[in-house]
């Protein structure tokens, strides 16, 4: 059986666990595993409060992100992610299967994600739902984890994806200088 294209990019599987006899390394590597998996609920609390500041907790301040609208640096990611969010009357993201893999203090992570994208009441536009994967790499920082790189891979979506603006479109953004994208 051929996968198709969305399909043949899923190839990450998570680390095994160290030997049933090493306890400390088990605790360890359940730790990291915990840490790393908080990240992604810190984000998606973050991005469904529009708390910014806990959004951008989550990342290497030097992170470099491709994203399903844009790419470039942290700072441009997150600007365009809080436009793009004010845009609904309310979001939720919820978190499915997660993978980890982890070498000493690097790491990567595939994570699935469906969020919701709810219109205000009385809007002509229809929800938008989006099925995303998020590929990640992931370092440690002293005790803490950080994304320091991050790619959103779409999946599906149902409704209107990019949304249309309803007066001054706040997409397509203009260039901005970390664009890399030509």
């Amino acid at each position: 059986m051929q996968r198709g294209k969305l399909r043949e990019a899923m190839d990450l599987r998570a680390s095994a666990p160290p030997p049933a006899d090493d306890l400390a390394g088990n605790v360890a590597w359940l730790r990291d595993r915990t840490l790393i998996a908080d990240l992604y609920d810190r984000y998606a609390y973050g991005v469904d409060s529009l708390d910014m500041a806990l959004v951008r907790s989550v990342f290497h301040p030097d992170c470099v992100v491709v994203g399903t609208m844009e790419q470039g640096s942290l700072d441009d990611y997150l600007e365009g992610l809080e436009l793009g969010l004010a845009m609904y009357h309310a979001t939720m993201h919820f978190k499915g299967n997660q993978y980890i893999a982890l070498a000493g203090d690097r790491g990567e992570v595939e994570t699935w994600v469906v969020g919701y994208h709810m219109e205000a009441p009385g809007s002509p536009l229809d929800h938008l739902k989006l099925g995303l994967r998020y590929r990640d790499e992931v370092l440690r920082i002293g005790s803490e984890w950080k994304i320091s790189r991050r790619e959103a891979v779409l999946q599906w979506h149902t409704g209107p994806f990019p949304r249309p603006a309803l007066g001054e479109p706040p997409y397509p953004r203009k260039p901005h200088k970390s664009g890399g994208a030509d």
